[in-house]
């Protein structure tokens, strides 16, 4: 602790690399600067201004300037640095070598029921831990992260760039599959909604990729495909597409009709305030309801920041999704495909979980990671 500031090695790191990751990228060192870097850092100042119209500039300096660090730090490292296929694989073989030490351990922990690493570092720093309740006759593993749901979403959202960015292959036939096994191992071993429901949205793209290859305009023909379902599904139902889709994304009804309650009221402070949001002041809700936590991100940030704050978030996301795919070689069209179906399944985890802390950092280090399919032009290596 640095007075009121919490410096954990993460934050550290980004406050080193922040101003030289921003004057890589505004030189042009990093390729030409693109609109989902200017949204990006357009989400930066205005979530800075808001928080600063509700708490003064002194608040908005220490939460908000911590935000920039987090958000804008982890997205410029990314962005700045991994600018080609080469720096794209290494960046994730790391992640992918990262999961399968953990994936180990974390079975581990759900079958027996010890945390190793969290017991390992209370011990050292002194510090109390005690679990989250059991699921499914097995425990919610936590890996090295604050929430069993952060490890799920995490490992889980590698499981499209592990299928199509394996291991080496070291003369051994089966280790380039070991990733894929270490991502659905990780995932599973955390039992959370979020991320089960991240690897079922992967696994069914993955089949379609498959299955399609030879159908023309085969994405667009999905995304079609899917607004026409949603569409019929709000017209039959009478509670709304979004609310039946958020119950079928939980493990209990009584999760489903919590996140269904947060939804509801969240969206009511939105239209309340669609400007500046609410900043980080308590979102109205029942008076039964103690928790204070609003379980899924995009809304956070409509409800906090207002409908700028969001826009300004959620575009860069859809935009680094669909924008130019003509000018790639073979193989970087696969790891684009990877990459795209590993973020729509972050994508989905988002909408049942809030992200914060160092799954926060991670979302925006992954999608600067695939800033580099929007460059005009790409080397084939």
């Amino acid at each position: 602790m640095v007075g009121a500031l919490r410096l954990t090695p993460y934050r550290i790191v980004l406050l080193m690399a922040f101003m030289p990751a921003l004057s890589r990228l505004l030189s042009g060192r990093a390729g030409k600067t693109t609109i989902v870097d200017t949204l990006v850092l357009l989400h930066l100042i205005w979530t800075f201004s808001a928080i600063g119209y509700h708490h003064g500039f002194d608040f908005a300096l220490e939460s908000g300037g911590i935000r920039i660090v987090e958000l804008g730090g982890a997205y410029l490292v990314a962005r700045a640095y991994i600018i080609d296929q080469k720096t794209f694989m290494g960046a994730v073989a790391l992640l992918l070598t990262i999961i399968c030490i953990l994936a180990p351990v974390t079975l581990f922990e759900s079958i027996s029921g010890i945390h190793l690493i969290r017991k390992f570092t209370a011990a050292i720093f002194g510090h109390s831990f005690t679990g989250i309740g059991d699921r499914l006759g097995l425990t919610r593993a936590f890996g090295p992260f604050d929430h069993p749901i952060h490890y799920g979403v995490v490992a889980a959202s590698l499981l499209g760039i592990a299928v199509f960015r394996p291991f080496p292959q070291l003369g051994l036939p089966k280790i380039p599959r070991f990733p894929k096994y270490a991502v659905i191992t990780g995932a599973v071993s955390s039992v959370s909604s979020g991320a089960l429901a991240s690897l079922m949205t992967q696994f069914l793209l993955l089949l379609w990729e498959k299955k399609s290859r030879l159908t023309p305009s085969r994405w667009k023909k999905l995304t079609g495909l899917i607004l026409f379902l949603y569409i019929v599904v709000d017209m039959i139902s009478n509670r709304g597409a979004m609310k039946v889709f958020l119950s079928y994304l939980t493990f209990s009804p009584g999760t489903a009709y919590n996140r269904i309650i947060i939804f509801d009221y969240g969206i009511q402070d939105v239209w309340r305030n669609p400007i500046w949001g609410i900043g980080f002041n308590v979102w109205t809700r029942p008076t039964w309801m103690h928790s204070t936590s609003m379980d899924n991100f995009w809304l956070v940030q409509a409800v906090s920041f207002g409908l700028p704050g969001f826009f300004t978030i959620a575009l860069p996301v859809l935009i680094a999704l669909s924008k130019n795919w003509h000018n790639m070689s073979e193989r970087a069209r696969k790891l684009r495909t990877g990459w795209t179906i590993s973020m729509i399944g972050m994508i989905l985890s988002a909408c049942t979980v809030h992200f914060w802390n160092s799954l926060f950092v991670y979302f925006a280090f992954f999608l600067g990671l695939g800033g580099w399919f929007l460059q005009q032009k790409l080397k084939a290596h």
